[in-house]
């Protein structure tokens, strides 16, 4: 039998080899490469406090990762998500008209209370605005809630619900719970895995009061009546994940790293910016002509040289020996782009973004262009729809449900599940993918229609506009136009 020497210096049979080579233990590249083992959340969870603070860091400080956050959530919400209601008038057994009327009315409904602050607890954002600070919070902390809550309604106001948002940074086990399985850092899960309850700490604590008891408040996920009262709002990517990661973990020593290096770049280039000279002493050591500086400075004290700053037409009385000599600048570096660029391909797909599309550059031609800004566009679809399903429905049908039970909206039969279901139905639509050139877009959406590879409703929702409302507007239009003929 054939024996190798491992990476650890023990003599091991060749016949353990295996097929993966990094596995193999006499593979000296990767010799010192034994990551720990464990799940999602043994990974995560210890360090989610320091990669939320270094985000957050990364946030306030650094114009790159700031911008990619902002172009992020800038592209999914946009100037919002609005809700399109789709009945099926046959499963709720009435005729077609009336599920349009309730369409409408439904839509009309939740624009008005949406539209204005009442839909915030705090009192202060509308539903874009929420939306937006939504996204943030969950790409920047990892994850936010946000809890159904009911307020007062004020005068002129139509409904109670409200959503109030609590920073993910505010989830946490509380004091007395003793190495309970059943919490992961403020998530309390059932033993099937599935949270029932959310931790929170109160807000006096968070915000660093000292003197503020520190207590965390149990606020079950499902009401009395078993309907969802808390939406942890956060992208699961794997199976056994129960907190948000940020967005920019992946990448954040890098954007640290690439961040140090342009401030010490621009340093150093505005210390070039101004004309430094250096004065030399040739042929004496320093304590030689300090000597006779202070000797020859005696002699002649009018004569003495003092440290001075170049000025206009300034001139400088030199000892023997000495000559003034200016440096050659070495900053900017012809080196400093093409590297910071090319770190910045590597950061961008680790965040969903292309090259061209972080930076918001586009220097290469209209297809190379396109094509970045196509698979961008990929990315905020996903993300969008993502939003969707873990805020935006949500929130519609709480805000939809009081509406109907206040009898805003007539809906026989509500109490039926599968007619609740239906009546809560919806679909989003948000602002459109930006369009290089429009002309170009028309006729490629022309010949599509053309084809029956699509339809108007899809080309025109995917605009980011209703189509029922521009088929009304359209008919008034064409109305009018046979009027003035």
């Amino acid at each position: 039998m054939n024996y190798e020497e491992s990476p650890s210096g023990l003599l091991l049979p060749q016949s353990m080899s295996h097929s993966y080579k990094t596995a193999n233990p006499f593979n000296r590249i990767v010799e010192n490469w034994m990551p720990a083992s464990g799940d999602t959340d043994e990974a995560l969870l210890p360090s989610l406090e320091v990669l939320r603070d270094q985000s957050r860091d990364l946030d306030r400080n650094e114009s790159i990762a700031r911008g990619a956050i902002e172009n992020i959530t800038s592209n999914v919400v946009g100037e919002g998500l609005w809700p399109q209601a789709k009945l099926n008038h046959e499963i709720l057994e009435i005729s077609e008209k009336e599920a349009r009327g309730f369409e409408a009315r439904a839509e009309n409904l939740f624009r008005l209370h949406a539209e204005s602050t009442a839909l915030d607890f705090t009192g202060r954002s509308t539903f874009p605005e929420l939306l937006d600070q939504v996204l943030r919070s969950q790409f920047v902390d990892g994850d936010i809630l946000g809890v159904r809550r009911v307020k007062e309604v004020r005068k002129h106001g139509l409904l109670a619900t409200a959503v109030q948002l609590i920073p993910g940074a505010r989830l946490t086990d509380p004091l007395d719970y003793q190495g309970r399985q059943d919490l992961r850092e403020g998530v309390e899960l059932d033993l099937n895995g599935e949270p029932i309850a959310y931790h929170i700490l109160n807000r006096g604590k968070y915000l660093g009061d000292r003197y503020a008891e520190l207590k965390t408040m149990r606020v079950p996920r499902y009401s009395k009546s078993d309907d969802i009262q808390v939406l942890h709002v956060f992208h699961r990517r794997m199976s056994d994940q129960t907190r948000g990661e940020p967005l920019l973990a992946p990448a954040l020593e890098k954007f640290k790293q690439l961040s140090r290096y342009a401030e010490a770049e621009i340093a150093a280039a505005v210390i070039n910016a101004f004309y430094t000279t250096f004065i030399t002493t040739e042929g004496v050591s320093v304590l030689d002509q300090r000597s006779y500086a202070n000797e020859y400075s005696a002699k002649a004290p009018k004569q003495e040289r003092s440290r001075a700053k170049l000025g206009p037409m300034t001139m400088l009385n030199l000892l023997p020996g000495e000559k003034v000599e200016s440096p050659t600048p070495g900053r900017p570096s012809p080196q400093f782009e093409a590297f910071f660029q090319s770190v910045l391909k590597q950061i961008g797909p680790s965040i969903g973004l292309p090259y061209e599309v972080l930076l918001q550059h586009f220097s290469a031609s209209y297809s190379a262009a396109r094509a970045s800004l196509l698979q961008a566009w990929r990315f905020f679809k996903i993300r969008r729809k993502w939003l969707e399903i873990q805020f935006c429905q949500p929130v519609y049908e709480w805000v939809i449900e009081e509406a109907i039970l206040k009898g805003l909206l007539d809906a026989p039969g509500f109490e039926d599940p599968l007619k609740r279901a239906t009546y809560l139905k919806a679909t989003w639509i948000g602002q459109e993918m930006p369009s290089i050139d429009r002309l170009k877009d028309a006729k490629a959406d022309e010949v599509e229609l053309a084809n029956g590879t699509t339809t108007r409703r899809e080309i025109v929702e995917s605009k980011g506009k209703d189509y029922d409302k521009i088929g009304i507007e359209t008919a008034k239009d064409s109305a009018h136009s046979e009027r003035l003929d």
